[in-house]
């Protein structure tokens, strides 16, 4: 597993596909230091940070992550982060680097149980797994996109047990 993944480019991915290497994105760099990635890096070396898409294209399981607390703990926001990649200063950085809102679910669902060798036992809700999932007061399928991040947590499951409402 390689956390951040932030500067990988495709020849590191093909690479790491060959190793069994899963790279975990940060993608709320985008968002919080985009703009500075690209007065630091350029705006076409920027554009690549954290290349999901790239990922996704060389056929790689990834995962999404958080560095709490360098930022507020957030998955919603960090779906709108994968699948719109904007800078606080509302540039798209990466247009190309977008992802889906089924894969970003994916990196942090199923491929996180993977990740951690719990594929059998968590990441998907299906008979015989642990139980543990969000309900959500919207469907990240069927929001617009611009609203991934506004979507919040209404409850939490946890080994099929109410945990916090």
């Amino acid at each position: 597993m390689m956390i951040h993944a932030q500067l990988v480019g495709d020849v590191q991915l093909k690479r790491m596909r060959g190793l069994g290497m899963i790279p975990s994105f940060f993608l709320a760099h985008v968002y919080y230091w985009g703009d500075v990635h690209i007065r630091n890096l350029g705006f076409e070396r920027a554009s690549h940070i954290s290349p999901a898409a790239a990922a996704l294209k060389e056929k790689l399981i990834f995962t999404l992550h958080q560095d709490s607390p360098v930022i507020k703990p957030d998955m919603m926001e960090t779906l709108w982060c994968a699948v719109n990649r904007r800078t606080k200063a509302g540039l798209v950085l990466g247009e190309d680097q977008r992802i889906p809102v089924l894969e970003a679910l994916k990196a942090v669902t199923i491929n996180g149980a993977y990740q951690y060798f719990e594929e059998n036992e968590k990441g998907s809700i299906v008979s015989g797994k642990t139980a543990d999932f969000a309900i959500l007061d919207k469907n990240p399928l069927t929001v617009e996109a611009e609203g991934l991040r506004d979507i919040r947590v209404r409850a939490a499951v946890k080994d099929g047990r109410l945990l916090w409402k």
